[in-house]
């Protein structure tokens, strides 16, 4: 859809991918930042009528736009003002958006080669493991890092959505959201044990269907 981003932001999607793809012991067969897109072409498509009004504004969020062949386009966009703020100290907030779009694809990716269909709620709590690792795993390995608990707490307390989410897409929000905070203490819990024993149950999480997946984040 677009030409690879240069810079800094191409680099962070880059490496997410890779921190991802080596948890989870996959390959998504496509490097991640060339689907990326920024503000301005989310605008062009919703001028053009491709996209509703509705994805305006968005910090991050994946796009599946039809082509003039009939195909489908993949597109990953992170509003410009998480890029600005990738490329320049970036903030928490500015990590789980980015974590959140890199993992919305990788999974498209990884349940296109599967052969699995996916729902939102599936994308969203994924999304949720996946902020959740990425922190616990890189807080492990920097020396003087705030203990797991802390770091749950800034993933996990205060949560704020959208104004202009519908009632569906608040309650799927929100269900993501407290399965994956109920599996992210699970997982701190287990990294007690070792990184090791944390991937092999990371690794069995993300190859379960779907409903598997809830099921074992309801019983963590």
């Amino acid at each position: 859809m677009t030409e690879p981003r240069k810079g800094s932001v191409a680099a962070a999607v880059a490496g997410v991918q890779k921190h991802l793809e080596a948890i989870y012991a996959v390959e998504a067969g496509h490097d991640i930042h060339r689907f990326l897109v920024g503000d301005a072409q989310v605008n062009s498509l919703v001028e053009a009528g491709v996209l509703n009004d509705g994805h305006r504004g968005a910090d991050e969020q994946v796009l599946l736009i039809g082509s003039e062949g009939g195909g489908v386009e993949l597109a990953l966009h992170l509003a410009d003002r998480v890029q600005a703020g990738i490329e320049g100290s970036p903030s928490l907030q500015d990590h789980c958006h980015l974590t959140e779009g890199v993992s919305h694809v990788l999974l498209l990716l990884y349940a296109d080669q599967q052969q699995r269909t996916l729902r939102l709620l599936d994308l969203e709590l994924q999304a949720e493991v996946d902020k959740a690792a990425t922190c616990l795993l890189i807080a492990r390995c920097t020396p003087g890092s705030a203990p797991s608990d802390v770091w749950l707490r800034r993933l996990f307390s205060g949560m704020q959505l959208r104004a202009d989410l519908s009632r569906i897409e608040r309650a799927r929000y929100r269900e993501a959201h407290r399965l994956g905070a109920r599996y992210a203490r699970y997982l701190a819990e287990l990294l007690g044990d070792g990184v090791e024993r944390l991937l092999d149950e990371l690794r069995r999480f993300y190859r379960l269907p779907a409903e598997g997946k809830r099921e074992r984040a309801r019983a963590a």
